[in-house]
């Protein structure tokens, strides 16, 4: 398992069919001892290779810097790949079928990806029950949402006595039971009594989610987790098999340990930089969570602020005095508002600051991210489930969701990721969704709002340059020139992506990923 490097090559030339983003005629990329050396039309570029740099001919792949993913649980993605998967299932009993075949990992069965919105019924920890006594935790897939079985509410004390947290909603029938559905920060009721993963077992996930990272033409990521994660992390670099670029986001629950430890923005080593701290201002669309500025459509139900305007302040204005920035989560348009709100006045520190996912904005606040320098990160793919919610959820207000060339156009730097567990780490969806913005086998002219859609090369960019200054990276990472880490991915992809068409991009293969000149994936 530790020997994951394919190959550790001093130099290197990769020729392909073109670099994007770049000239028309530029399609070769030499570097030497992790940097790259020289970028332009391979007739120019092989004349400053010697005889024994290993050439690789890709005739009709795409060159690129590598991905960047702007926003993932990485470690919560590469332990849900060993639990169960419950994505696509369309019942509670399905779900209940693949949990039978489950075996408990440290005591517990644990499972993410559900999603209830087209089942016939709500799920109940009945459901679970009758599973046995295990006790049963399932993130949803939006990870706003838990569901579990009786046994798991005993281990944590819930009860039909137990007050809804702040922030949260212990979801409860007639009687007023619980029904074993927890929504928001009520899920820390339960979450917090599961055993933490053993120090061993997280570093195989970790291992085995790399190289399924690179696998997807990933050589960097911005993870959002707890302490514990970062730790896990290091240990991986202090034994040389970390092969991916980190930016940490830590909770801001943590907050007061990391100012008591100089934890500051933008410091770090080569593979890991300390990003902001991250905090939440509401929930998500597929939980009726994210708090809007109006009700959801036929409803009075404004979905949740998860922190009032004093403890989200407070804590913003904290984290900026010790040089340390704010990575806000906000996806309704009251939750947008708020997060502009705090970040604006705030100081600058090293990294910007940041809104995570910016799904839905009220057209007065579009400008206002660009002419306060603060970073958008968003994940496309979430429109490939996200349109009917929306649409059912939003209706007209839609318009402003996910305004991806709106915002660019503005002047705001996006930065584009998969936010995985919640949606695959693969970016090519993410690419498929930003550029179409359709469902997955829907024809073109279903495209959502369709003067939103993104050319191929700006898309790139989101997911290379664009997370690189996120992160304090560029010009170091995210670009193919000269001087740059020679972090590059290869994808063998259909010409027809230069022309707009996303779904090209769907079927794209990594054919070669490179990270700090070593060759971590080849085919």
């Amino acid at each position: 398992m530790d020997k994951i490097f394919q190959q550790k090559a001093a130099s290197g030339l990769v020729i392909g069919r073109r670099i994007v983003p770049g000239p028309s005629d530029w399609n070769a990329v030499l570097w030497e001892n992790g940097l790259i050396r020289q970028v332009g039309p391979s007739t120019e570029v092989a004349k400053h290779a010697n005889g024994a740099t290993p050439v690789f001919e890709l005739p009709e792949a795409v060159l690129t810097a590598g991905f960047i993913d702007s926003h993932t649980h990485f470690a919560l993605w590469a332990m849900k790949r060993r639990q169960v998967e419950l994505a696509g299932a369309e019942s509670a009993a399905e779900a209940a079928r693949r949990i039978a075949r489950a075996s408990p990992i440290q005591g517990w069965i644990q499972g993410q990806g559900w999603d209830a919105n087209d089942w016939p019924s709500p799920p109940s920890r009945s459901d679970l029950d009758a599973l046995g006594a295990v006790p049963i935790f399932l993130d949803s897939l939006d990870v706003h949402a838990a569901w579990v079985n009786s046994t798991a509410l005993a281990r944590a004390g819930i009860t039909r006595q137990t007050p809804d947290p702040e922030g949260g909603r212990i979801v409860r029938d007639a009687a007023g039971e619980p029904t074993g559905v927890l929504l928001e920060l009520a899920v820390d009721l339960v979450r917090r009594v599961l055993p933490a993963p053993e120090p061993e077992w997280l570093r195989q996930c970790l291992l085995e989610a790399q190289q399924a990272a690179h696998q997807a033409g990933i050589t960097g990521i911005q993870d959002v987790e707890d302490l514990a994660v970062l730790e896990g992390f290091r240990r991986l670099e202090r034994e040389g098999l970390l092969r991916l670029r980190v930016l940490f986001h830590p909770p801001v629950s943590d907050l007061p340990l990391l100012v008591s430890r100089g934890f500051r923005s933008g410091e770090g080593s080569e593979w890991i930089t300390s990003g902001g701290i991250k905090l939440f201002l509401d929930g998500s669309l597929g939980s009726r969570t994210a708090w809007m500025l109006t009700p959801y459509e036929g409803s009075r139900d404004r979905g949740m602020p998860l922190a009032s305007l004093e403890t989200a302040g407070a804590a913003v204005r904290m984290a900026a005095r010790h040089g340390i920035a704010s990575t806000v989560h906000a996806i309704g348009d009251a939750a947008v508002r708020r997060a502009l709100d705090l970040l604006e006045p705030l100081p600058r520190t090293a990294l910007p600051h940041r809104i995570e996912h910016f799904q839905c904005v009220d057209p007065a606040d579009l400008d206002r991210a660009a002419a306060a320098g603060i970073v958008l990160s968003m994940q496309p793919a979430h429109l490939l489930v996200d349109i009917p919610l929306a649409e059912r959820h939003w209706g007209s207000r839609g318009r402003g969701a996910y305004a991806f060339r709106t915002l660019s156009a503005r002047g705001t730097t996006l930065a584009f990721g998969s936010d995985a567990p919640v949606a695959p780490l693969d970016p090519r969806l993410g690419v498929f969704a930003a550029m179409d913005r359709r469902a997955l086998g829907s024809s073109r002219d279903t495209a959502w709002y369709a003067g939103e859609r993104m050319p191929f090369d700006a898309v790139v960019t989101g997911y290379t340059a664009n997370p690189a200054a996120a992160a304090g990276w560029a010009p170091r990472l995210g670009v193919l020139q000269p001087g740059a880490a020679a972090d590059l991915v290869a994808w063998d992809v259909d010409p027809a992506v230069h022309r707009g068409e996303g779904q090209a991009f769907l079927d794209a293969r990594v054919r070669l990923t490179v990270v700090n000149g070593e060759i971590v994936l080849q085919t």
